[in-house]
């Protein structure tokens, strides 16, 4: 049985990363021998298989986000802090197969030498139009020497090929399991999910909906947005600002997040551009319908005219007015919804776990 080596900063973080590496782990595992290793703490926010390998370098990652040279040579200083103890763990743990979700950790497995080029598969998260021109200049010197390059989306995959990488197409895995029966849609609550950052665009969903309530005579419904992140103080600040409090409910990332999902009738996204987005799929799977910018370019493999509404990207007032088509009419959104969780029933997790299988036995 084939070793696999997932090799990722932290599994702490309640994002989409770390669920979509807690999913491939779990299911790997019942194939494989799965080695998880990480810089920090052997903590989990997402569940794992307890057949699982957790290891750790014991040098966590110290980031400032709110800076981006700060934020540059932190992640310098982690490569430099690493680079032996990651050395001997490779030596050590001889592993068939190493899986890398992002940039930084591909290039530390690169620096180790040429020998794990051939075994080095890099899962690609972002959107190809995500990164700043530093990022781009890295994946143009590390993906080429990949085997191969994960992709979750048809539109980057494309791109990719395009530019002469390995690509190849391998959408994420349905997190849930269908919920057999929709839910009525008649909660008055619109959900939202992911990190508090400047590139989810919370602050644009929160005009968008204050726009919507200063034009209603009557509004009883709730945003509620899950999430942590560096611009949680300026989203509160915006709600304090413009009393919004009785309608915006902030709540703390939860790993039960299905009963939130259950309770929404309606679920927005705002990215400003997106890898695949997982909520987006987890919201379908439970008949919520979705409303989406545009973005480039996950949303646009989910969201379709008859499972939810997908606007023009960054068309705040195309967004308001579809959102509040959708609030009006509780039978479109049960309509939308319906189709929406055949479309999560129609995933096929079979398959990509298949396609793993066939990309780690060397098959074409």
């Amino acid at each position: 049985m084939k070793k696999i080596l997932i090799y990722v900063d932290s599994m702490n973080p309640s994002g989409g990363i770390e669920r979509v590496i807690a999913n491939l782990s779990n299911q790997w595992i019942n194939h494989f021998y799965v080695t998880l290793l990480v810089k920090d703490n052997k903590r989990s926010f997402y569940s794992l298989d307890k057949r699982i390998k957790y290891s750790s370098l014991d040098c966590p990652l110290k980031i400032n986000y709110m800076n981006r040279l700060l934020r540059g040579c932190g992640f310098l200083k982690s490569i430099i802090t690493t680079r032996k103890k990651l050395k001997r763990f490779l030596k050590n743990e001889k592993p068939d197969w190493i899986y890398t979700a992002s940039i930084v950790n591909s290039f530390e497995i690169l620096l180790q030498g040429r020998q794990y080029r051939r075994n080095l598969v890099i899962s690609e998260h972002g959107s190809y139009y995500g990164y700043n021109s530093i990022y781009t200049k890295l994946k143009r010197y590390l993906y080429p020497k990949a085997y191969r390059l994960s992709v979750p989306t048809k539109m980057d995959t494309e791109i990719y090929l395009k530019c002469g990488y390995p690509a190849v197409y391998i959408p994420h895995l349905s997190t849930f399991t269908v919920v057999k029966e929709q839910s009525l849609n008649d909660n008055k609550i619109v959900l939202n999910i992911g990190r508090l950052t400047s590139d989810k665009q919370q602050l644009k969903l929160l005009q968008i909906w204050n726009k919507i309530i200063e034009r209603s005579k009557e509004f009883d419904w709730v945003l509620q947005i899950v999430g942590n992140g560096e611009e949680e103080a300026t989203l509160i600040n915006y709600v304090k600002v413009n009393n919004l409090q009785k309608y915006v409910d902030f709540v703390k990332p939860t790993e039960n997040i299905q009963e939130y999902f259950k309770n929404a009738s309606i679920f927005a996204f705002t990215s400003r551009n997106e890898g695949f987005g997982m909520v987006l799929l987890e919201a379908m799977s439970f008949g919520v319908p979705c409303i989406s910018f545009d973005c480039p370019s996950g949303p646009r493999d989910l969201i379709t005219q008859d499972n939810g509404f997908l606007i023009e990207n960054n068309n705040m007032d195309s967004f308001a007015e579809k959102l509040e088509v959708l609030i009006n009419d509780k039978n479109l959104r049960f309509s939308k919804g319906k189709v929406a969780l055949e479309d999560a029933k129609n995933w096929d997790n079979d398959s990509i776990v298949k396609a793993w299988g066939d990309l780690f036995r060397g098959e074409e």
